[in-house]
């Protein structure tokens, strides 16, 4: 594991360094701006920078994130629980200050698992790299829209295109994000807290301490709506930079 926790700290060095870049850019544009207050170009340029950077801020934590799920000995995943709350044995008396909690508990918990089979550990790994691609697939159109801007062709085909695959990638990583992570948690949740036997000796005070102290298996896949949003504001996004390529085209025709 020496080589693959060198190859990980490098990914780490690179994204720090990156986003120090970004942090840089913004001061530099910041600068520029007060020189040139009437020129949009610098904020046009300077975005395009941002961009850039957080593409390949994104690119690299999707990839270091894929190679320590699939190699780490133990993975970090939330997993959904049926709501819990721990009991104190019957002579144990704590006062609360201000608030009483009445019903409730936890539903959900984030834990370091070893042992969990490679469905769930691959499922889990597709879950959080799109959830890496959703930001880099927007930062991506961003860049391209403000490459063409600073050349004067603001509404190229290209552009129009992007936006397009940007919509689709957010509408499907974002959808893949919620169901294959909370399909890997449930299987982990599973694994984690069914028990194959159950057997104590007594506890005063307690008389199931599983049901006490330890949260049950729970199954829950929600289905995301806002990538469907997201996608349907991006596909509008490429029509109307689809229009105004063709409207481009038809007044250099004129002229």
């Amino acid at each position: 594991m020496g080589g693959f926790t060198w190859m990980i700290g490098m990914a780490a060095m690179l994204v720090v360094i990156l986003i120090a870049a970004m942090i840089l850019a913004f001061v530099l544009a910041a600068g520029e701006r007060r020189r040139e207050q009437k020129d949009p170009t610098s904020l046009v340029r300077v975005t395009q920078i941002v961009a850039v950077v957080w593409a390949g801020v994104s690119a690299v934590g999707a990839l270091v994130t894929l190679l320590f799920i699939l190699l780490s000995p133990t993975v970090s995943i939330t997993m959904p629980i049926q709501s819990f709350w721990p009991e104190l044995p019957s002579q144990v008396r704590a006062e609360p200050t201000e608030a009483t909690r009445v019903s409730g508990g936890f539903d959900s918990v984030t834990l370091d698992v070893a042992g969990l089979n490679p469905a769930a550990r691959i499922t889990w790994a597709i879950s959080q790299v799109a959830a890496w691609l959703v930001p880099a697939s927007i930062a991506a159109l961003v860049a391209v829209a403000c490459s063409h801007l600073l050349s004067g062709r603001g509404f190229a085909p290209v552009v129009a295109r992007m936006a397009s695959v940007s919509a689709v990638c957010v509408t499907a990583g974002g959808t893949l994000a919620q169901v294959f992570g909370d399909i890997a948690g449930s299987v982990a949740s599973s694994q984690v807290f069914e028990v194959t036997g159950r057997s104590w000796k007594d506890i005063p005070g307690i008389e199931d301490p599983f049901a006490a102290w330890v949260p049950q298996a729970n199954l829950l896949i929600t289905f995301p709506f806002w990538p469907i949003a997201a996608g349907l504001g991006l596909a509008a996004l490429a029509a109307f930079f689809r229009y105004g390529s063709r409207l481009q085209r038809d007044v250099t025709g004129l002229v």
